[in-house]
């Protein structure tokens, strides 16, 4: 299973450029297409042959209202590109996840002392960046199909799309759930002991 951190990728809007009666991938698209491929080299990653599962944490750069879907085109062409797997049509199996910032809070003001001293502050401009996962995926195992687990990362036997957890982090969060019920309650009707 390869893990890789990527830049945010341009959206959709952002990849193509129309001149004339062309379709061409723009300068963001060509530049990022660059970077992911730099990327790749530099981990010596080995082009994936076969079906795949590929994972997609999208980590936003600000608070914005964005579509996942947008960004999705970009990625996995520059992943091809850039030699991760052979063509894209590989994938059998494509989950994505959008994380969104916490909210910051505003900036203070400069005091005088600082401001006779020229001192500025800078805030700087968050960047996103996408965090993939991609899994060979056996063909004798395509009907129990090997997920990654949504809090833990580890791959595990699923035997649906519903099923996005592994059992172990099932197993904790029902033992850290407000409504867990202790053993030597013993039998329960509608959330009341008998």
């Amino acid at each position: 299973m390869l893990k890789l951190k990527l830049p945010y990728p341009p959206t959709i809007n952002h990849y193509w450029r129309h001149v004339g009666q062309r379709v061409l991938i723009s300068k963001k698209g060509r530049e990022y297409r660059a970077a992911v491929s730099v990327y790749l080299r530099n981990k010596r990653i080995e082009t994936l042959e076969g079906p795949l599962s590929v994972d997609i944490e999208l980590h936003m750069p600000d608070r914005r209202r964005r579509d996942i879907d947008n960004v999705l085109k970009a990625m996995l062409d520059s992943l091809q590109w850039g030699g991760a797997f052979l063509d894209d049509s590989q994938v059998m199996r494509l989950a994505i996840e959008k994380i969104v910032p916490e909210k910051k809070e505003k900036p203070k003001r400069r005091t005088k002392a600082e401001m006779k001293a020229g001192v500025e502050r800078k805030v700087e401009k968050p960047e996103g960046k996408a965090i993939v996962w991609i899994a060979e995926i056996d063909t004798e195992q395509q009907a129990t199909a090997n997920r990654i687990c949504l809090q833990c990362h580890q791959s595990f036997e699923s035997t649906g799309p519903a099923n996005r957890i592994c059992g172990d982090c099932n197993q904790e969060q029902r033992e850290m759930s407000p409504n867990a019920v202790p053993t030597w309650l013993g039998k329960r009707q509608s959330g009341r002991a008998l």
